[in-house]
């Protein structure tokens, strides 16, 4: 008995010693923003597959997690209180589109956990607090450029004068989305005393008279695919598209339309300004690589902001094949982590860890492709 009792014991400590590792990444998203599947999920998707790739023969493990807020203030609240309780958890990611209160990034940074943002606007923890002595550099990293930006490039399009030099009236229509309104008040600020007018886009065929009523020569839409489908349609039944095509561009999130846009300015019916790059045209080897690993797993061209959360992914499974399989040790990496040659981009960071000179891309949608505008 004795014997058995003993070589049954040497048994399940063998079998304890032979267990793979597995770390958690927790991927926060909002899967109540509209049309989802083709704004959010690329990121995932692009994610998961180059962790699995990275990590697929070794003995470490990891889990991607996902976590949907639904939007909702105190569910993602709730969510990031119950990863930074879990020790499991070594990483955080928030997707594309991710808009959540200051108290989710204070969450994660005083648990330790370090987060990589696909988010123009989601929370810096510096914002939230101040950062704690000697972990500035540890805790935080935007893989994309912030959304000023984007407000920026959409004032600059939208700034035109007539052949007499009057500035010419913009219309800012934003969804009900708090994405749209933020980006509609970024535009607004950058416009400054430019003559512009706010507009509900909401309502679409209120909107569109609003726009007939305001004669602007631009529109630029803050928000999601389904409201600027709904906005054309409007504009083209009131008539304010002064008899040429309009087209918001139905996979577009933010879009500028010149209805009497000049030839040869670079600015075209449907442009879509973004925070992210497409790299589906690139001839560089890495860029074909990603794509065509991408296409081979799901079947499809990587959507938007997947080069970005390719890019992410194998930066985590870098981390923790070289052992970051703890939040110390992944906050480690982060500290080395100031310059990252990507497939979207070469990277750049600051002491607070955002993107240093990346700038968001002009594009027009051509179908399911974006195909960049040059400056």
């Amino acid at each position: 008995m004795l014997v058995v009792l003993a070589m049954a014991l040497v048994a399940c400590s063998s079998s304890a010693a032979d267990e793979e590792p597995v770390v958690k990444v927790a991927f926060f998203q909002d899967l109540s923003v509209p049309d989802h599947v083709d704004l959010v999920s690329p990121s995932f998707l692009a994610f998961d597959t180059v962790v699995e790739r990275r990590l697929g023969d070794r003995a470490t493990r990891a889990e991607i997690v996902q976590f949907d807020t639904r939007g909702d203030a105190s569910t993602a609240i709730e969510m990031a209180e119950d990863v930074a309780a879990d020790p499991s958890f070594v990483l955080a990611v928030a997707a594309p589109f991710w808009h959540e209160p200051a108290e989710v990034a204070r969450s994660l940074a005083e648990a330790g956990v370090p987060t990589i943002s696909l988010s123009p606007v989601s929370p810096s923890p510096w914002l939230a607090a101040s950062p704690p002595p000697g972990e500035a550099d540890e805790l935080w990293r935007r893989l994309v450029p912030d959304r000023s930006g984007e407000a920026s490039l959409l004032a600059e399009i939208a700034s035109r004068t007539s052949p007499e030099g009057v500035p010419q009236p913009v219309c800012l229509v934003r969804d009900g989305s708090s994405y749209g309104r933020g980006l509609i008040d970024q535009v607004t600020r950058e416009l400054s005393d430019w003559p512009s007018t706010s507009i509900d886009g909401t309502d679409p065929a209120a909107a569109a008279r609003a726009v007939a009523s305001a004669r602007c020569a631009v529109v630029v839409w803050g928000g999601f695919p389904p409201g600027a489908r709904d906005l054309a349609r409007a504009m083209r039944d009131a008539g304010s598209a002064r008899g040429r095509p309009v087209d918001l561009a139905g996979d577009a999130l933010k879009t500028t339309i010149p209805p009497t846009s000049p030839v040869g300015d670079g600015v075209v019916v449907g442009s879509v300004a973004c925070s992210c790059v497409d790299v589906s045209i690139r001839p560089d080897l890495a860029s074909r690589r990603f794509v065509n690993a991408y296409q081979s797993e799901h079947g499809l061209a990587p959507g938007v902001y997947a080069a970005e959360a390719w890019d992410a992914g194998r930066l985590a499974a870098e981390a923790i094949a070289r052992g970051a399989v703890d939040r110390i040790a992944m906050r480690a990496m982060f500290e080395d982590l100031t310059t990252d040659d990507g497939v979207a981009r070469t990277y750049m960071f600051d002491p607070d860890g955002e993107l240093i000179g990346a700038e968001p891309g002009l594009f027009v949608a051509a179908g399911t492709r974006w195909l960049p505008i040059p400056s």
